[in-house]
């Protein structure tokens, strides 16, 4: 009881690791992510696509996470990415509105064109 009489719960602390109740959702987690890495910004635009329609499985990354599985893409680019899209780091892919979702898709499909060699 505290000083005014009353119980409280207790606290979780932010920093506990989060246990996955299916024991297998991290390698389906590192198969969504490998399948970015892989494809580039298709992968991401499936992904995200993915995650709104409520895969939970794409719906629980980080977008950050996601946007650095980018071939190329390094730390300060994904940092610029999410922040030019107004999306935090912290941010997962189920919980980007759609206007996140097209700002996203917009800034990473722009500069993978300004990457591209001129023939």
């Amino acid at each position: 009881m505290t000083r005014f009489g009353t119980r409280r719960l207790p606290v979780a602390d932010p920093m506990d690791p989060v246990e996955d109740v299916d024991p297998e959702a991290g390698h389906r987690r590192a198969l969504v992510l490998s399948e970015v890495a892989a494809e580039g910004p298709i992968g991401l635009f499936r992904v995200l696509r993915r995650a709104a329609s409520g895969d939970t499985d794409a719906a629980g990354i980080r977008v950050s996470g996601l946007v650095r599985a980018l071939p190329g893409v390094t730390m300060l680019d994904s940092h610029d990415f999410l922040l030019r899209a107004h999306i935090r780091d912290s941010d997962l892919a189920g919980d980007l509105t759609p206007g996140q979702r097209v700002a996203l898709v917009s800034v990473v499909d722009r500069t993978q064109h300004f990457d591209e060699p001129r023939a």
